[in-house]
């Protein structure tokens, strides 16, 4: 490898693929360094263990989302902007970073029992700036009064399940699989956000 910098992307990268793969349980350091092209001594050296590379593959893929939730609401014009914005980048950050919703999703079938400390920090504060954005969308009178916690996994929760489900839905149904691509999915999801399902508007 050219360099320090370089080995621990080829390492981190590799933890992803077989972390996203196997889970926590099953993944093993060996196959990890196998994937990277390394032996086991040089990634505990370059990285750390077991533990410490499953930490930082969480924390480097919250990240990718983070980063794009942030811009979005830096950039937005007003909350319900913010939120089509937001929508919109979790669905591309979810295309082009594939691993990062196969690892949450495990996280959230088994409870966050292996969820890193920082992880779960990292849920919080996207959590927080979801309330934020609601109370201020109900405040300015574009939003009803609701549930932040529900909205935040609502929408994270649809985007990512329907990034990872293009190949089952199309061999499941190769003439309506649903929406696909990004922009497919994020806008699916505002449809049924800004109109809901029921006529008339019933709760």
């Amino acid at each position: 490898m050219a360099s320090a910098k370089i080995d621990e992307k080829t390492i981190l990268d590799a933890a992803a693929r077989v972390f996203a793969e196997k889970g926590w349980s099953g993944a093993r350091v060996d196959e990890i360094a196998a994937e990277a092209g390394l032996n086991k001594a040089m990634l505990y050296y370059r990285v750390g263990d077991k533990e410490e590379l499953y930490r930082r593959v969480v924390l480097q893929g919250q990240e990718y989302f983070t980063r794009a939730v942030e811009s979005a609401i830096e950039e937005a014009a007003g909350p319900e902007n913010a939120i089509v914005r937001i929508i919109e980048a979790l669905a591309k950050n979810a295309e082009e970073n594939r691993l990062v919703p196969s690892i949450m999703l495990r996280e959230i079938a088994g409870g966050g029992a292996t969820l890193p400390a920082e992880g779960l920090e990292g849920i919080r504060n996207l959590m927080q700036a979801t309330r934020n954005l609601v109370k201020e969308g109900v405040e300015k009178g574009v939003f009803r009064n609701i549930d932040p916690a529900a909205l935040h996994f609502m929408v994270v929760g649809a985007v990512f399940t329907l990034s990872l489900t293009g190949e089952i839905r199309r061999g499941a149904d190769s003439v309506t699989p649903g929406p696909v691509t990004p922009g497919e999915i994020a806008s699916s999801i505002l449809n049924i956000l800004r109109g809901g399902i029921l006529r008339g508007g019933k709760k």
